[in-house]
């Protein structure tokens, strides 16, 4: 499944890119928290520009509510979510020609190429004019490395597939057109482009290979990985030893899922510089995703102890000790994560906390760190079921059943508190009171987790008293 981009996370870190002579700094690779590589590669979230065409409008309540949800998932990366949401939405109402085409636009993001052809066929058959069909007919091509055929159709949408058109320029070194279409945009894709080209300008003696890597790098920050991949090869062909541009295609490879061939990209990279600490850690993290977990944490580390520390190399590293077994590391290394930054969210306590209470029986740690949760998110539900969990491991029975309530207090529709509590109930030999509570958590999460875990406790109690 091709990852959406946003789904990364890495912090700032600087590539040097270096031809001829020439020097450019660049911010490189910067993103959120959410998981262990880079969401963009500069500070600000490139998007393509948006539609233009007005959608068909309903006056169907619920096509409109599943619309807007299926906007939220779109905009998160969610496509399960956003296809689910879209053809809700075109089922209540077939006209709707805007449905059928952002459903198109979540199956491109499955790789699902052949419904998200079969709905725009569909859409066209009911406005051949929606320019939205032609765009994400071009997307689907340039994911199938068909660029000259994604030129084309892009050329059939209006005035809302301009950034679509000066992308293609761009790649086919149309630098004037590309500006003109791209220049007078607002949003930030076509900065993206238009950067690269405000950047070359700075250096008027340089190669073209300096634009072509720099727009290699605005096509990775897009998310348009082949065409990067297309624009590096030629770089790198006439100058294999250019690290950066190693270090793009890996980029492009690895958000590609294609983790064999990125692991080799930036081990080129890093056998012409074995010191760049980024480097370490993109090995670090191909490594990880190829189950070499001895070296991923030897990499990682080796980034750490180098001063490159992005979010997310510390988790990344918990997680390949994890698989290693190395549980007290894992857990010192995110204790320490969690102790030094304030602004970690309530749900990065989870790992060590179970860490601590689950593979190294240390109720004390996990106490601390569950304190350090109810002193930072007073009026979190999760905060305190963290603390009522470390209760109840710890034997503190009347302690964990005001922080479960607490937690319920704060959150009744939360289920882990309410499963606790059953545990809890459980603990006291108030089994009837457990079952009603292990139902009660079922009936919030029938289709999670939690829900689970509550129906497993549930019978397992009924199968006990028959007995």
């Amino acid at each position: 499944m091709r990852k959406n981009i946003l789904a990364f996370g890495v912090a700032v870190a600087v590539l040097i890119i270096a031809v001829s002579g020439w020097v450019v700094f660049d911010k490189f690779f910067r993103g959120n928290t959410a998981n262990p590589f880079a969401t963009l590669i500069s500070s600000e979230k490139k998007t393509p520009a948006a539609e233009t065409t007005t959608p068909a409008t309903t006056a169907n309540p619920t096509t409109a509510t599943t619309e807007t949800a299926g906007e939220k998932a779109l905009s998160e990366g969610d496509f399960e979510a956003a296809a689910a949401a879209f053809a809700k939405a075109a089922k209540s109402d077939s006209t709707d020609v805007a449905s059928l085409v952002k459903l198109a636009e979540a199956q491109i993001g499955l790789n699902d190429y052949k419904q998200a052809r079969s709905n725009l066929t569909a859409a066209e058959k009911l406005d051949a004019t929606y320019s939205g069909i032609f765009i994400q007919r071009g997307r689907i091509l340039l994911r199938e490395e068909k660029f000259v055929e994604a030129t084309r159709e892009f050329a059939k949408a209006t005035s809302g597939g301009n950034f679509w058109k000066g992308l293609m320029a761009a790649f086919f070194d149309k630098a004037d057109e590309a500006k003109s279409l791209l220049a007078p945009l607002s949003d930030n894709g076509s900065h993206a482009i238009m950067e690269a080209y405000q950047e070359y300008a700075q250096y008027p003696d340089s190669p073209k290979l300096h634009i072509d890597t720099l727009l290699a790098r605005a096509f990775n920050q897009l998310g348009e990985f082949e065409l990067a991949i297309a624009k590096i090869k030629p770089v790198i062909a006439s100058n294999p030893d250019y690290r950066d541009a190693w270090l793009l295609l890996g980029y492009a490879q690895f958000a590609k899922e294609n983790y064999t061939a990125a692991k080799q990209s930036w081990e080129t990279a890093y056998s012409l510089d074995t010191t760049k600490p980024e480097t370490q850690y993109f090995l670090g993290l191909v490594n990880f995703e190829l189950k070499d977990f001895a070296n991923a944490e030897k990499l990682l580390l080796l980034a750490k102890e180098n001063q490159f520390t992005p979010n997310g190399l510390d988790e990344k590293l918990a997680e390949a000790y994890f698989k290693q077994d190395k549980f007290r590391e894992a857990a010192t290394v995110l204790n320490d994560y969690l102790e030094k930054n304030p602004q970690a969210k309530i749900e990065e306590f989870i790992r060590a906390i179970y860490l601590y209470l689950e593979k190294l029986g240390e109720g004390k740690e996990a106490w601390n760190l569950a304190a350090l949760a109810m002193q930072r998110y007073p009026e979190n539900a999760l905060a305190y079921n963290f603390a009522g969990w470390v209760s109840l491991r710890n034997k503190f029975l009347p302690e964990a059943k005001t922080q479960l309530e607490k937690a319920i207090t704060l959150d009744k529709n939360l289920p882990w508190p309410h499963y606790n509590l059953g545990l809890y109930y459980e603990e006291t030999g108030n089994l009837n009171a457990a079952l009603d509570t292990y139902k009660a958590t079922y009936n919030l999460d029938k289709a999670g987790s939690v829900g689970a875990l509550a129906a497993a406790s549930y019978n397992r109690l009924l199968d006990a008293q028959k007995k």
